[in-house]
């Protein structure tokens, strides 16, 4: 009977190693994210709905992680994912639903 549980133990323990085995599927590896933080000044803010707006438009974007708008200094804080958009196709983004871009204060 001892015999029988060991040899069941050993059996569970290697179906179970099998599994942890690194696999290549061939497909390409994955690249790391490259998180930029940026501060865009937005001009045509007025309201809580002109913030909603902002943070819908951008969020829309592949790779964005972070978006806050601020109706108080017409900001929008971005972080997003430098290999799958970039500054322009946010500013491009907040043009798209009204607003402008502001110069750096």
């Amino acid at each position: 009977m001892k015999k029988v549980l060991l040899v069941f133990i050993v059996l569970a323990f290697v179906a179970c190693q099998s599994g942890n085995s690194k696999k290549t599927t061939g497909q390409a590896p994955e690249t790391t994210a490259e998180l930029v933080e940026t501060t865009i000044n937005v001009g045509g803010m007025h309201c809580d709905m002109c913030v909603a707006s902002i943070e819908k438009g951008i969020n829309e974007l592949e790779g964005i992680s972070f978006v806050k708008a601020s109706l108080d200094d017409s900001t929008a804080v971005v972080k997003f994912d430098a290999s799958k958009t970039d500054l322009i196709q946010i500013e491009k983004a907040i043009e798209k639903r009204g607003y402008s871009i502001k110069e750096g204060m």
